[in-house]
């Protein structure tokens, strides 16, 4: 592998030098690396140095003056695009949203890596970008416009895989197939993938599947002759709206047997005939979503396998639950949405009570539901803070309990402590370091764990190890989780 220029811009120096360590100690990359530490400094090391190979950059920075811009990132990108070769790109981040997101996509970057950083993972990604270095990345459109009404926010590890691959599959022309429950955000999606593809400047149809009944979807989505009925004049249909474009078929789980061999015509050979009509040929691009698992339903003779395995791609958007701290970052969000929408001419917060009680929130009606809450407690709410019974009745009865079990744990910390204290004092009689080592270690992972609700991912990182190695461990020192635990 050639030599090769790396600039490294990220505000946090001790990742800087971690990334830098961990290409130096991979013998196949030969490179120099230059570091800035903030916006500012990146831009200058583009218009001062010769052309890069690579920058590694994150998408949060501050500037010279230290004032965080959520933006560095993508005009340190776009200044990239001056240089001659144009340096491929890594984005580095723990914070995103769809917009910076993809936008950052837009302008042309090769991959993600989100922190904590997966060394092994970097170095592929390097190496896997040093190998087709001589193939110039082709500059795209810089153009986004406003996405506020439908932006994805979201910096845990599922959101940033679920934003790398839209903004993947946005520049490309298939056909795709967004799954996840009710109120994820498979829209917002659909509206994210058309506004950063070659089509965003086409129209953008959406049509509910399960809203239309099953004898007018045909004539909804492909249109109706004139003089077919009586009082009917001829109309277009959704497809021939969005020629150009793209058209959204939401809950297309819902479309009837009758239908998918229809909608399976239009995806192989973009024609559709509606009724009618003579067929006609139509370019558009189709992002379908469900909620509906389609590889059951083919089992069960509900949905056709030819027009399931058409629609892949699958992008599987996670529930609310199962992003790990997304859920005060989207509740922060929608706080500052409807204080400006509602007119609020106060600044609200959030008391601790209610975050924690968000958190343990089960939402099953994923981040709709919690939009909807946030919107809710701003207008119920009469003074300076969001406090518990600003929050929805089914949101409040789980608070409740959950006040109820921590004051419960409150009465038993005594208890604990001084069980604690007995533990130290026992690692004192200890009658080898080895000894005293092992039994300091049980302590600390069963606080850690006990912290974490036995999360053995969480716990992990926090402590700094590698999952496999906390198995290891429990299973060594013999910890077993309290069943009375939550």
């Amino acid at each position: 592998m050639k030599h090769a220029r790396i600039l490294i811009a990220d505000d946090e120096q001790a990742t800087c030098k971690y990334i830098d360590a961990q290409l130096k100690m991979e013998a196949s990359i030969d490179a120099s690396v230059d570091f800035a530490y903030n916006r500012d400094a990146a831009i200058a090391q583009l218009d001062e140095n010769p052309p890069y190979d690579l920058i590694l950059v994150d998408l949060w920075m501050p500037d010279a003056r230290g004032t965080l811009d959520r933006e560095a990132g993508l005009k340190v990108l776009k200044q990239s695009k001056e240089q001659s070769p144009i340096p491929q790109a890594i984005v580095i981040t723990a914070n995103s949203s769809s917009e910076t997101a993809l936008e950052a996509s837009g302008l042309g970057i090769h991959d993600y890596v989100s922190k904590p950083i997966d060394s092994a993972h970097l170095i592929e990604v390097v190496k896997e970008v040093l190998s087709q270095r001589d193939h110039e990345i082709p500059a795209q459109d810089e153009s986004t416009g406003s996405a506020d009404d439908y932006e994805i926010i979201g910096k845990s590890p599922a959101m940033i895989e679920v934003m790398t691959t839209v903004g993947r599959v946005a520049r490309s022309a298939t056909d795709v197939l967004l799954y996840g429950e009710s109120g994820t955000g498979k829209d917002f999606v659909a509206r994210a993938i058309h506004k950063h593809s070659p089509r965003r400047d086409g129209p953008f149809e959406v049509v509910n599947c399960s809203a239309i009944p099953a004898e007018l979807i045909e004539a909804e989505l492909f249109g109706i002759g004139r003089r077919v009925a009586t009082s009917v004049d001829q109309r277009a249909g959704k497809f021939q709206q969005a020629h150009g474009g793209t058209i959204f078929l939401d809950e297309i789980g819902d479309l009837s047997l009758e239908m998918q061999p229809k909608l399976l015509r239009v995806l192989d050979y973009k024609e559709i005939q509606g009724v009618g009509v003579k067929v006609q040929r139509v370019d558009v691009r189709i992002i379908a979503a469900t909620n509906r698992d389609l590889g059951a339903a083919v089992e069960a003779g509900e949905f056709r396998s030819d027009l399931y395995y058409r629609l892949k791609p699958i992008i599987a958007l996670p529930p609310l639950r199962e992003r790990e701290g997304d859920i005060e970052l989207l509740a922060w969000h929608f706080l500052r949405k409807y204080s400006h929408i509602l007119e609020q001419q106060r600044t609200l917060s959030f008391d601790d009570v209610v975050l924690t009680a968000l958190e343990q929130y089960h939402w099953p009606g994923n981040v709709r539901e919690l939009e909807k809450a946030i919107e809710y407690a701003i207008l119920t709410c009469m003074g300076p803070q969001i406090s518990a019974r600003d929050l929805t009745p089914e949101i409040l009865d789980k608070s409740t309990q959950m006040v109820s079990e921590l004051s419960n744990q409150g009465e038993a910390a005594d208890e604990n402590v001084d069980s604690r204290e007995a533990s130290f004092r026992n690692l004192l009689d200890a009658a080898t370091i080895k000894e005293a080592s092992q039994g300091f270690e049980r302590i600390f992972l069963e606080h850690k764990l006990k912290q974490n609700r036995w999360n053995i991912q969480a716990t992990a990182e926090q402590i700094g190890i590698r999952r496999q190695s906390l198995h290891r461990k429990i299973n060594e020192l013999g910890l077993q989780r309290d069943l009375g635990e939550t």
